[in-house]
């Protein structure tokens, strides 16, 4: 930082020298201020520690201990003003067993509520979505706690099932390469699923899993009986039949439940055209990745700071952050350099005291290493 001038009321102005971004502000922590600027670029980049200890000219040993306090700046994102119309919904996970909700408003993909857990259950998605205003729509994977929670947390929103899991759940029960005739035409329909964009090609798709079910009606309804498969594991529990071609029935199934609970189209529904989403891909792909990847490049971390970092990735991608407004009277008298029963402030080099040879005395460098140093004890230098 560098002194830039005042503003019209005599302020300090101050200016960073990397991005050239000015502010006001009484001067008294610039110092501070610009280890919390860089902090924040290398929390929620994937620059290396010594890159960014190389912006404040510092090593990255310095860096390291300049920015302690920082981690205790924790932020937290506001509750949206009004609702949105349309949410979306998820939960990655990360390292030390954590799963980190997220929910982001899906017009722009701003992330609006977050929630730690250690697993996707309705009672942590309730606390999710008890920070925010019912909105529309809410856009899930599918899960059995996120659609329970938004049931008595929003009974009024619409869901809409993330066609595109819908075809990874196909994909999981047929593979990607079916061996049956059924198996290969249920995998197109699923691929044409994520296609549908309105209406009337939603409409025209909910007539292909009744032309399947008049195809291969017969296959889907075979059994086996532990008397025809002895040696089957089914068998051996007791089981006296079992349908032959579960897998496959399950998948076609899927379909007609979701066509069934109206959360297979509602997205073309004439309330929400144009404004809910078919899919979580701006989630996954715009955030929870985001998430992945700062992780990725900043391994190593505490259990304590990955969870700061992800916070931070997440509120810096909301409407105007103000990272600032964070810091609070405790957190800022932290930066200020303490001092030592010398007077001196810590980090500092104390000179010997008049008269006094340093370095006969034990104050200049010492060469060698640990445990042998250049004279012993006993040793007379010449």
């Amino acid at each position: 930082m560098r002194k830039n001038g005042t503003t019209s009321s005599g302020r300090q102005r101050w200016r960073c020298l990397r991005c050239r971004a000015s502010s006001a502000g009484d001067g008294s922590n610039a110092r501070g201020s610009a280890e919390f600027r860089a902090f924040l670029v290398w929390a929620t980049g994937r620059m290396t520690l010594a890159q960014t200890a190389a912006m404040l000219g510092m090593s990255p040993r310095t860096f390291i201990r300049r920015i302690q306090w920082c981690w205790r700046v924790k932020p937290e994102i506001p509750r949206p003003a009004s609702p949105c119309r349309a949410v979306e919904a998820d939960g990655t996970y990360v390292p030390y067993g954590w799963c980190l909700l997220v929910a982001i408003d899906a017009a722009d993909g701003t992330p609006v509520a977050f929630q730690w857990c250690d697993t996707e259950s309705r009672a942590a998605y309730t606390r999710l979505f008890s920070k925010l205003p019912a909105p529309r729509a809410l856009v899930t994977d599918g899960g059995a706690g996120c659609a329970a929670a938004a049931a008595d947390t929003w009974k009024d929103t619409r869901i809409q099932r993330c066609l595109v899991h819908v075809l990874r759940n196909t994909r999981t029960d047929l593979t990607c390469r079916p061996r049956t005739d059924a198996g290969k035409d249920l995998l197109k329909l699923a691929r044409k699923l994520v296609k549908v964009r309105d209406a009337d090609a939603a409409a025209a798709w909910l007539n292909l899993p009744d032309d399947w079910h008049t195809r291969y009606a017969d296959i889907i309804g075979q059994r086996t009986t532990a008397r025809d498969d002895p040696g089957n594991p089914k068998a051996r529990a007791g089981r006296t039949w079992w349908w032959t071609h579960a897998r496959l029935r399950r998948a076609y199934h899927r379909f007609i439940r979701l066509q069934r609970d109206g959360t297979l189209f509602a997205f073309c529904e004439p309330a929400s055209a144009g404004s809910v989403p078919s899919t979580t891909n701006r989630l996954e792909g715009g955030v929870n990745a985001d998430i992945k990847r700062v992780l990725d490049a900043h391994r190593g971390l505490t259990e304590e700071h990955m969870k700061r970092v992800c916070e931070w990735v997440l509120y810096m991608k909301t409407h105007n952050p103000n990272p600032g407004s964070f810091i609070t009277a405790a957190h800022d008298e932290t930066t200020k350099p303490p001092t030592t029963s010398t007077g001196l402030p810590a980090g500092s080099i104390q000179e010997a005291a008049p008269g006094v040879d340093a370095y006969e005395s034990g104050f200049g460098i010492r060469k060698g290493w640990a445990g042998k140093t250049r004279w012993h004890h006993h040793d007379t230098p010449e």
